[in-house]
């Protein structure tokens, strides 16, 4: 089915991202607090990407949500496959790690996981609707202060 396409197509979004910050923990150990922070949160949202999927609730989210095209995914996942590949060069920098995250933390897949987890809490949880929500601009801001 193709709801559950996307669906996985968005779990190994987040697989991949989580593998990104794990590898960025090895590769920059001075920063690793900082790093662990982040793969914690997309455990999180692949954990919790997998309960929609396994709970059988892509219905509730086609409700309430335009679904990404899969072109959209396959264009994050080429990115996050770029991103990890890129991770493991010599060159590779702090700075240029942070850069890298941040387009990818701001990319159409990420943001839609997002909103999926925030309207699916939202149903039942208002204080956690917004948590997720700043959360999704915590990663970010983070990312940009660190930046500097």
């Amino acid at each position: 089915m193709a709801k559950y396409a996307l669906i996985n197509g968005c779990i190994k979004v987040e697989k991949t991202a989580a593998s990104i910050y794990k590898k960025l923990m090895k590769k920059f150990p001075d920063r690793k607090d900082f790093w662990n922070e982040l793969f914690d949160d997309e455990v999180s949202h692949l954990s919790f990407l997998n309960d929609v999927k396994s709970l059988g609730l892509m219905d509730e989210v086609q409700k309430k949500e335009s679904l990404p095209s899969m072109a959209i995914i396959k264009r994050a996942l080429k990115m996050a496959d770029d991103i990890s590949a890129k991770v493991t060069s010599d060159s590779l920098t702090f700075k240029k790690a942070l850069s890298m995250a941040v387009k990818f933390e701001e990319s159409m897949v990420e943001a839609y996981t997002n909103k999926i987890i925030a309207d699916l809490i939202s149903c039942d949880d208002e204080p956690s609707y917004k948590n997720m929500v700043a959360d999704e601009k915590k990663h970010i801001n983070k990312m940009k202060k660190m930046m500097k």
